[in-house]
């Protein structure tokens, strides 16, 4: 696996400080190794989808240690990750999804409402149990133990980022591994 990826700094971080706390908000916190094992599950269902390779996921949800999890987990695939904020309007997410042809979408149970109101007919996974036709987080954590690994290139596209400006419509920009994991070294480095 390349060094210019995240996977690779989330699996450095476990092998040097497993026990050490990797991400805290509001009043939960989590280990580099949950955090790990929890991302590798997420992973592994999301290959298990049978997408085709470089297909895009949409996370669509409030910031936490889910959302968190649910990045990472798109992160460590072959699959790119597309950030929708919790900020844009119905139809801006369904302008998104149709644009880029989302194949799946992650999200919390507030926003669950909001895809059914685009009629999104991709894969939906919950981070909370929300249906028996809906996968869940919980589930994936209770069923999904088995060991997960991949190879990601830094050259392989990562994000598909969306500019909303005041003309025409938004614009998906692309970043590779290699891209977000430079511009995440020199934020670490700005602020020390």
């Amino acid at each position: 696996m390349s060094i210019n990826c995240i996977r690779t700094l989330l699996e450095g971080a476990v092998k040097a400080e497993a026990q050490k706390v990797a991400v805290v908000h509001n009043q939960q916190s989590i280990s580099y190794e949950e955090l790990f094992t929890k991302v590798n599950q997420v992973a592994f269902y999301l290959q298990e989808l049978d997408l085709p390779k470089d297909s895009r996921i949409g996370v669509y949800s409030t910031k936490g240690i889910d959302q968190v999890i649910a990045i990472l987990a798109v992160l460590s695939t072959d699959y790119i990750l597309v950030p929708l904020t919790t900020l844009l309007k119905p139809e801006q997410v369904e302008y998104i999804i149709n644009d880029c042809d989302i194949k799946c979408i992650l999200t919390d149970k507030l926003k669950l409402e909001s895809i059914e109101e685009i009629d999104f007919d991709g894969h939906v996974i919950s981070y909370e149990t929300a249906g028996k036709d809906i996968a869940s987080f919980e589930e994936i954590f209770k069923y999904y133990n088995k060991p997960y690994s991949c190879d990601i290139s830094g050259h392989s596209n990562a994000v598909i980022t969306y500019s909303f400006g005041v003309s025409g419509n938004p614009k998906g920009i692309v970043i590779s591994h290699r891209n977000l994991i430079d511009s995440a070294r020199v934020v670490s480095q700005y602020l020390d």
